[in-house]
């Protein structure tokens, strides 16, 4: 897939990050979020998009690379169940976090490899399902979900946006497998 402003032939590589990387991850995860130095989110929050070796303790933390300069444009934490930072995941079910890509890869099929690849792997784990929440007005990633067959759940959402309303939540049911090989 190509990256915007890479040479479109260049391919993206969807991977485990290495332990080195972390702290790139953490960068790429705080900046991906909209975050620089002159706008920054609470300690808290600040803290949680940085910590991406929490992240890879408790699942799999994934990162999309330029195929040809092999630079992070993206990552995504897939946490196992019972994980500490889970906040949707219920009986058994995997939960992905922190999709983030940055603002120039966006439109370059990152987020859809990073998603396809979580998918894959939460569905080798054995888990049921696959969870997430975003943004109640974060349209954009909420289509993708949908184009990915994960359905919202209204009744789950009860955690507070940062941005006022609530996070909406989608689970992917891992149980089937789409005919037509999406996922």
């Amino acid at each position: 897939m190509p990256v915007s402003g890479v040479d479109s032939r260049v391919a993206l590589v969807v991977r485990t990050a290495t332990p080195e990387e972390h702290d790139r991850v953490g960068e790429l995860t705080f900046r991906g979020f909209g975050h620089d130095e002159t706008s920054r989110p609470d300690p808290a929050r600040e803290a949680l998009l940085r910590d991406a070796a929490a992240r890879a303790a408790e699942g799999d933390l994934l990162v999309a690379a330029d195929g040809a300069t092999g630079a992070l444009v993206g990552t995504a934490s897939l946490l196992r169940p019972g994980s500490r930072l889970n906040r949707q995941a219920r009986d058994g079910e995997a939960e992905l976090r922190l999709l983030a890509v940055l603002p120039h890869a966006r439109r370059s099929g990152a987020g859809w490899a990073l998603m396809t690849e979580a998918i894959a792997r939460a569905r080798a784990w054995g888990v049921p399902a696959l969870v997430l929440d975003t943004g109640p007005t974060n349209h954009a990633s909420q289509r993708l979900y949908d184009r990915l067959g994960f359905v919202r759940v209204p009744e789950r959402e009860t955690q507070p946006a940062l941005r006022g309303g609530f996070l909406a939540v989608f689970r992917h049911d891992l149980g089937a497998i789409d005919a037509g090989g999406a996922s």
